[in-house]
């Protein structure tokens, strides 16, 4: 049904038909991989934090440094695929989701550049079996302590965001029950669709 003004027809809604998406496989790992991440270095850098110094504390710092880098890697890796395989947004009908996600994305990228910068103005940049992040930032440079700060507080805000990520998938199910059905580790979608 159209609607006619001034001579022209116009369609009264644009609305397309209700899309399933179904993530490929190394989109679904990546996605959870990204999940695990975050939770892990969340986790460790708070309990580090409260550690201070000693060698549970610099394992733990290890540690952190190790998979924050993983991190950027996995993240520029899901950045990639979602490029070249033209995988479409997760929530073509909500109003908050593309602006959730960008600034989701963008949070992963740069919280693991300001610690990476941070370690390398404090000269700490030793990751597992001997191997060392290269250097994005000088050497003592004495912006180490505000660098960590902006690392800390974009992290805070990052562990925000995901809750809104994970509120918004339980509104998708509540209102159209198909929430986490794209990025759940099954294969495709349920035998009831």
């Amino acid at each position: 049904m159209s609607l006619s003004i001034q001579g022209g027809a116009f369609p009264k809604s644009r609305a397309r038909a209700p899309v399933t998406l179904v993530f490929p496989r190394l989109a679904k790992l990546l996605h959870w991989l990204t999940a695990a991440l975050v939770l892990a270095l969340f986790c460790a850098g708070v309990v580090m934090k409260q550690l201070g110094e000693g060698p549970g504390a610099d394992a733990l710092y290890t540690f952190h440094k190790t998979a924050g880098i993983t991190l950027l890697v996995v993240v520029v890796v899901r950045l990639c695929f979602r490029l070249a395989a033209r995988v479409a947004g997760r929530w073509p009908r909500g109003a908050g989701s593309r602006p959730v996600h960008g600034l989701l994305y963008g949070l992963l990228i740069l919280v693991p550049l300001l610690g990476w910068a941070g370690v390398s103005d404090f000269g700490a940049r030793q990751l597992y079996i001997g191997l060392s992040l290269p250097m994005i930032w000088a050497e003592g440079a004495g912006y180490a302590d505000l660098l960590f700060k902006g690392h800390a507080v974009l992290a805070f805000g990052l562990i925000g965001l995901v809750a809104v990520h994970i509120g918004l998938a339980v509104g998708d199910y509540i209102q159209h029950g198909n929430a986490g059905r794209t990025e759940m580790p099954h294969e495709g979608p349920p035998s009831h669709r």
